[in-house]
């Protein structure tokens, strides 16, 4: 056996994936490497291997310290002498690591940019050979190297201080700009850039209108995901709060997880998420990078993401295992005003954030296949995926052109400082006070709009938003201008063709009574055991008669008392699970 293959067998690995063995022998030549690939895609392997392969440590450049440890830990477990040098360290434990180093008794050494680029480390690392350096999450450069982590945008340094060692970059789902940034900031002059396609065809996905949003979640919990582990992804730290205590007061296992909770709270959280199957945690974008459960099997944005860059990424972290994953995305008119203020507020980026939400907005709002809009926006071209909510929905497209129209105009006409719930009030002839604060019935456009209801009108203005007919000022003072993009549009000039709106369906929070709460508990519990062969009709038939013994419970699934021994003990438990709430105990 080749060092190749047993370096990859000691990693756990029988081959390699796409991409993989060819960025390997550049970096073991010495050239070096930008990787992009999707979440999931298997991008440690290639640093990991190569490190190993070549002669000296290799040192790689993480974001997150939770990241380092749980690869580290991970590696060790492999028999892969791995550590990692950052501030949880005492001064006892960094001498033994300094003492490892200086008698080779480490492969692979994980520290931050910020620790990196201190000349203290710089000399430091000068003092034994290096195999490569490997910066991960490489995007951070484009994202965060100007102003929050600035360190970021310092590691060129490493080609001018060690010229003769390879360096790989490596960064998830990203645009063409954004790696062209990597390479420029690293100095990688000279580099084997290699794309993987960022298509995850194993992640359903569906975006549609957000109306009673959580009683929408709940639908999603218990039709599609019943039983599943999988994330809800939130803006606010008090909404992942509120969210995580109104799905556990339900009955359904959830946990939040935010930027101002506790290491310790977080670490907490995020162990029991990845241990118990079946736990759904409402979190932030804190919870993102080095996120590498298998068995997620779901994702939900209850908020907009901040570009399509991030909401395929967050998308990502479903489903990499390869197996069936879902997605789903709700957003409303007020979510896309709201995302376009918050990125205004960037105090450096501003304009590069509102770029950013621009291109999401034309994904969300663009006609046809969801994931072929998606990766066009990674130059990526694919056939209709045949499976997305557009893909399946039986409706037509419809011709707003003339609807536009109108309320292009009545923005001209009132001089474009009227919010747009006013507007569409108007356009639907209601005499609200506030219509008749501005005396909006003398308007010749006013009862002129009835051919569409409130929700069909709020579609029409998204569109106007997404494809920049119509701007939002971001003063204090709500302002919207008609772009010049807009005149072919009131000349007739540019059709306005809008997809038919995806409604996604509800479920009250009294519909959800115990027998199905105690279901989504007895699913997680199947799936996490995995290996028990027993159908959905056997688990209802459990559910219903209760069994309190291996004989009632071996008569109702016909195996025998030796198979259902295996796993009684943490089924009746379930099934026996007292629950506060008085409602009906029979399943499904």
């Amino acid at each position: 056996m080749n060092l190749k293959k047993r370096t990859l067998s000691r990693l756990g690995h029988t081959e390699y994936r796409p991409l993989q063995e060819e960025a390997i022998d550049a970096l073991c030549s010495g050239r070096d490497v930008l990787l992009a690939a999707p979440t999931g895609g298997g991008k440690s392997l290639v640093y990991q291997a190569a490190g190993l392969i070549r002669n000296g440590v290799a040192v790689i450049v993480s974001p997150l310290l939770s990241l380092m440890s749980q690869q580290v830990d991970e590696l060790n477990k492999k028999g892969i002498r791995a550590q990692f040098l950052n501030s949880t360290l005492n001064p006892g434990e960094q001498d033994d690591l300094v003492w490892a180093l200086r008698h080779k008794h480490i492969d692979l050494l994980y520290l931050s940019p910020e620790k990196l680029v201190q000349p203290s480390v710089i000399g430091f690392l000068h003092s034994f050979d290096i195999a490569l350096f490997a910066i991960d999450e490489a995007h951070c450069i484009s994202q965060w190297g100007n102003f929050f982590r600035p360190e970021y945008s310092q590691l060129g340094q490493l080609k001018a201080f060690f010229p003769d060692v390879p360096i790989i970059a490596l960064t998830g789902t990203v645009d063409k700009e954004t790696m062209t940034t990597i390479q420029e900031s690293l100095q990688l002059h000279d580099c084997l850039v290699m794309k993987n396609s960022f298509d995850r065809a194993n992640i359903n996905i569906q975006i549609a209108q957000k109306r009673k949003a959580k009683q929408q979640i709940l639908y999603f919990l218990h039709h599609e995901v019943p039983g599943e582990t999988g994330i809800i992804y939130c803006r606010s730290r008090k909404k992942t709060e509120e969210i995580a205590n109104w799905l556990s007061h339900l009955g359904l296992p959830s946990l939040s997880y935010h930027a101002a909770m506790t290491e310790e709270d977080k670490q907490r959280n995020h162990k029991t998420f990845a241990e118990q199957y079946g736990t759904i945690m409402v979190a932030t974008t804190a919870y993102g990078m080095g996120i590498d459960i298998a068995h997620v099997r779901f994702v939900v944005h209850l908020d907009l993401p901040n570009s399509p860059e991030s909401y395929f990424q967050e998308v990502g972290r479903a489903g990499r295992d390869g197996k069936p994953a879902k997605s789903l995305l709700l957003y409303g008119l007020q979510d896309m005003l709201q995302a376009q203020q918050l990125a205004a507020l960037q105090p450096l980026a501003a304009e590069k954030e509102i770029q950013h939400l621009g291109n999401l907005f034309q994904i969300l709002e663009g006609r046809g296949c969801r994931r072929q809009n998606l990766l066009s926006h990674f130059d990526e071209n694919i056939p209709a995926c045949l499976h997305c909510d557009r893909c399946l929905s039986t409706k037509s497209e419809q011709n707003m052109t003339t609807t536009s129209q109108k309320f292009l105009s009545l923005i001209y006409h009132t001089k474009g400082l009227q919010p747009f719930a006013l507007l569409i009030q108007i356009l639907l002839g209601k005499r609200t006070k506030a219509v008749s604060a501005i005396r909006a019935e003398l308007l010749p456009l006013f009862g002129k709009g009835k051919e569409l209801n409130e929700v069909q009108w709020k579609s029409v203005v998204r569109h106007l938003i997404a494809y920049e007919y119509i701007k939002i000022g971001m003063s204090s003072i709500f302002t919207v201008q008609i772009t010049e993009k807009s005149r072919s549009v009131l000349q007739g000039k540019t059709q306005i063709i809008i997809p038919s709106e995806h409604y996604y369906p509800a479920l009250q929070e009294d519909q959800l009574a115990l027998d199905k709460v105690k279901w989504h508990k007895i699913l997680a519990w199947k799936y996490e055991y995995g290996k028990i062969n027993l159908s959905d009709t056997q688990l209802r038939l459990i559910c219903l008669h209760k069994p309190n013994s291996i004989a009632s419970l071996s008569r109702l699934t016909g195996l025998s008392k030796e198979n259902v021994a295996v796993f009684s003990e943490s089924l009746m438990k379930i099934i026996h699970e007292s629950n506060p709430k008085e409602v009906s105990t029979s399943c499904l």
